[in-house]
């Protein structure tokens, strides 16, 4: 007599990882479309328009005070919601600083993308596909949001939400 055996494996979603698939099945929604087409810098608005509808309207004005960039800002800069930098603080989840740790959904903030700025501050912001590919939408690209790899010479690091910040919609 043969015995058989039947392997049973279990698979758990956190709420962490669904409320992340949220975020990025929602921002690939997106993909090839316009967003505010003939305006620039509009990252962080099309980043926080992704965030509202995955994770709730706490994004319209949510924004740190002390981004991880403050210290490279000249004196008459300003912090604005509309800033790259304006999620990028330890208050709102964990600090990702290696490219290959980076999960879907994270976050992520480019420093030095355009601009007279000081090396090393956050000027764009997009969603992780995983460790190698965003998408974003780009200052210069006509308003397209795009799919593209990840540059790391410009990773400035990402952002894992904390569940407080994004929960699944019920």
């Amino acid at each position: 007599m043969k015995k058989r055996f039947l392997t049973v494996t279990l698979v758990v979603f956190s709420s962490h990882i669904f409320a992340n698939a949220t975020v990025v099945e929602t921002a690939l929604t997106w993909q090839g479309k316009g967003y505010k087409v003939g305006k620039t810098e509009q990252c962080m608005n099309w980043t926080r328009e992704v965030l509202i509808s995955a994770c709730g309207e706490h994004f319209k004005t949510l924004q740190t005070t002390q981004p991880w960039d403050i210290h490279l800002l000249g004196v008459d800069d300003k912090l604005a919601v509309i800033h790259a930098d304006s999620l990028a603080s330890d208050e709102f989840g964990k600090r990702i600083t290696r490219l290959s740790d980076v999960l879907e959904g994270d976050l992520i903030f480019l420093k030095n993308t355009y601009g007279n700025w000081a090396e090393g501050v956050i000027t764009h912001v997009g969603i992780a596909l995983d460790n190698t590919q965003y998408i974003h939408r780009m200052t210069s690209n006509k308003g397209v949001v795009k799919v593209e790899a990840i540059p790391s010479h410009q990773f400035a690091g990402a952002l894992r939400l904390a569940r407080k910040f994004c929960q699944p919609k019920q």
